[in-house]
């Protein structure tokens, strides 16, 4: 396809340049890349309607290597390989897979770029280094005619907003996920151990701050949870403590804006006094023992750490604690698990459909090829199942048209457990029972009551000018402000630290470049 790798030829050497300067992403169950959601199906593709009806030479065999975010799951190779059978009959293609663990892929993830290794195609999102390695043409551009000769379901059935929010400079280079999702997250925590110490249900933050403390005092051996994310999350501390109407504009310094306010004013969630009491809770608990002294370099897998018994908390997107749940539920059920929402009544905007997303490696060989294959993982239903939820029979059972059920050998490849987000679509079903019923209830709730939409939701920045001062800031919040997250500082000590820090890297000038730009994006919508 002539002109599709005329990018490649300088990023290299500019990503060399950029690597320490690459923001911080938003942590993800939080981390993202564990953000989640499961909805009805309402959209059907046939194979026939796939890139592969199209008269396109797929006679020479490719094997398409695909970098994602998050832990492998044991039978990944074996629901992988009947995935490649699909492929292989359809488009001659094969799918080699290779995970970057959530501990790592801040570190890792740009370095692929930056070395230029061989792959083609990656997961990204908003909190997954999309905008930085967009700017510096690390993804190849998908134009509209690309799309509609390669991708062609994607292109007539993907949301056009999520094109609009993928567009960096007016150009297009990933390609979203299409269903709805909040940046709401929620607690899993142990129901049996809440009763055993006679404690009230888990309804706020300082209820969820009572439960973690008390089981860390009184249970021998385990922990509240893992504790704080080792990089600062998006909004800065703790997801499960977050305020989650104060939106953070860039991961790598503290300004936020009230979400809820049409022409807002970034402030710095460090001269909040809330912040301070909140931050003075952090030492406390730190203090009682609820996560280990050396959290902040460690590498525990926390997920599996809660359903080894070892935690009495996780916390991540709803789809993602169902599944834990499930699966608690069938393997201690006399643990009791419980789901907490401890902002209950908080304003959250709809996440962007570019939180979870595929983008094409610039210098992929094979670049049309894994936008086919891509089209089928979104659309082709078989294949949709089988990245999703796994093998049929083994990991999971239909039910119906829209529900799915889970086996025994679930546990080997949790429903969404493999990082497929970055292809999600309308076709997702829902876990039959009391769990998926939650998932649903609290969807509807969030839809209703909670969701509320500006058109700051789909606002970009431009970090070009400024991308020296948020590399000193973010070295400045990871040297100075998480020690203070992580309960190991006093906040009242540290705290002014941390402000005089960012004052000297520069937060005057990018707070005035942010809301410029916030001002003026505002304007264009009026």
């Amino acid at each position: 396809m002539k002109g599709m790798m005329t990018m490649k030829s300088n990023y290299k050497k500019v990503w060399k340049g950029i690597v320490p300067a690459l923001m911080l992403s938003m942590f993800v169950s939080a981390c993202g890349g564990d953000t989640g959601g499961q909805t009805s199906p309402n959209v059907s593709a046939k194979p026939s309607e796939s890139a592969s009806a199209t008269k396109i030479d797929t006679s020479t065999p490719v094997k398409l290597k695909m970098v994602l975010v998050g832990t492998k799951p044991p039978d990944t190779d074996e629901v992988y390989a009947e995935v490649n059978k699909i492929l292989k009959q359809k488009i001659n293609a094969e799918l080699e897979l290779r995970y970057l663990d959530f501990n790592e892929y801040n570190q890792k993830y740009p370095l692929l770029f930056a070395a230029n290794e061989d792959f083609d195609m990656i997961f990204t999102g908003d909190w997954a280094f999309y905008n930085a390695t967009a700017r510096k043409d690390g993804f190849l551009q998908l134009t509209e005619d690309m799309l509609k000769k390669y991708a062609p379901n994607t292109w007539e059935k993907q949301d056009k907003v999520g094109w609009d929010q993928a567009k960096i400079n007016g150009k297009i280079y990933m390609v979203p996920n299409d269903t709805f999702e909040s940046s709401f997250n929620i607690g899993l925590i142990r129901g049996d151990l809440r009763e055993k110490y006679k404690l009230p249900e888990v309804k706020t933050q300082a209820d969820l701050a009572n439960f973690l403390t008390t089981i860390a005092k009184n249970e021998k051996g385990m922990l509240g949870f893992s504790g704080p994310p080792a990089k600062l999350s998006s909004t800065g501390i703790p997801v499960f403590f977050s305020d989650m109407e104060m939106r953070l504009v860039h991961g790598s310094v503290t300004l936020v804006y009230d979400l809820k306010n049409p022409n807002p004013k970034l402030t710095n969630y460090l001269e909040n006094p809330k912040t301070l009491e909140k931050y003075k809770m952090f030492y406390d608990m730190a203090q009682a023992g609820v996560w280990t002294k050396d959290a902040i370099v460690s590498k525990t897998d926390w997920r599996k750490a809660f359903k080894e018994g070892k935690t009495a908390a996780d916390f991540g997107n709803i789809s993602t604690m169902a599944a834990s749940m499930d699966s608690i539920l069938k393997t201690n059920p006399e643990w009791k698990p419980e789901l907490v929402d401890v902002n209950p009544t908080a304003k959250q905007y709809q996440t962007q459909l570019t939180s979870n997303g595929i983008g094409i490696h610039a210098t992929s060989k094979n670049a049309e090829r894994a936008l086919m294959a891509l089209d089928l993982l979104r659309y082709d239903k078989d294949l949709y199942n089988l990245t999703f939820y796994g093998i049929k029979g083994k990991h999971w059972e239909p039910v119906g048209d829209k529900k799915f059920k889970t086996l025994a050998a679930t546990a080997g490849y949790p429903p969404e457990g493999a990082s497929p987000w970055g292809w999600r679509t309308p076709l997702s079903l829902q876990m039959e029972g009391v769990v998926g019923d939650l998932i649903t209830a609290t969807y509807s709730r969030w839809k209703a009551t909670n969701i509320v939409h500006s058109p700051l939701e789909t606002f970009i920045l431009d970090d070009s000018k400024i991308k020296n001062e948020l590399a000193a800031l973010d070295n400045v919040q990871q040297t100075y402000l998480l020690p203070i997250v992580h309960g190991l500082i006093k906040a009242e000590v540290g705290i002014p630290q941390v402000l005089e820090k960012q004052k000297q890297a520069g937060i005057e000038k990018v707070q005035a470049e942010f809301q410029a730009q916030l001002d003026a994006y505002i304007a264009s919508k009026k």
